[in-house]
């Protein structure tokens, strides 16, 4: 699979990819891809929230992008959730969130029949519920990297495993307030 000089070596993504052979497994892959694009950008849909017209903050069904097994993990900010109802109980505790904005890009997606992982960067603005220890509780920006498996399932494509690496967090000064602009 990966090794240390090329990450990418023998994925559907890196500089000397595999590549399906058939009209049919290129169809299929495309597909896959697209399915599997398409959760993510359900999974950012539920959990953002907290502005005009998008309503409250976790308020979708994000556990049941999740197989019944599936786990999610921070890493040690929020905690981690092992199976599809623990998903669905931790994420009704985050919709105290009062504002949160997911903002994923870059997807790298490897598909190998019924299983594939995804690798996503997360740029995210957010406001922590009162009692949380950020600066000023103004909100603030979150970097990270998303490190996914996915598995096909009767139910079409679903999140076995979604792991949050934390790069970067600053504090968003003046969230409540006017915008103080440099110039």
């Amino acid at each position: 699979m990966a090794n240390a000089s090329d990450p990418f070596e023998g994925t559907s993504f890196g500089p000397n990819r595999k590549r399906p052979t058939t009209l049919e497994e290129r169809v299929q892959l495309i597909e896959d891809h697209e399915d599997i694009t398409r959760l993510m950008s359900l999974y950012t849909h539920y959990n953002d929230g907290g502005w005009e017209g998008q309503g409250p903050s976790h308020m979708g069904p994000s556990a049941d992008l999740f197989t019944e097994d599936g786990i999610w993990d921070d890493c040690g900010t929020i905690g981690q959730a092992k199976g599809r109802e623990a998903v669905r109980a931790l994420f009704n505790t985050l919709r105290a969130t009062p504002y949160v904005s997911h903002n994923v890009m870059n997807p790298l997606i490897d598909v190998d029949g019924d299983v594939a992982r995804g690798h996503w960067h997360l740029i995210a603005l957010s406001k922590w519920p009162n009692g949380r220890p950020v600066e000023d509780n103004d909100g603030h920006w979150s970097l990270a990297i998303y490190k996914l498996q996915f598995e096909r399932t009767g139910e079409g494509w679903r999140i076995k495993n979604m792991t949050i690496n934390r790069g970067r967090e600053m504090p968003q000064r003046g969230y409540n307030g006017p915008p103080q602009w440099s110039v």
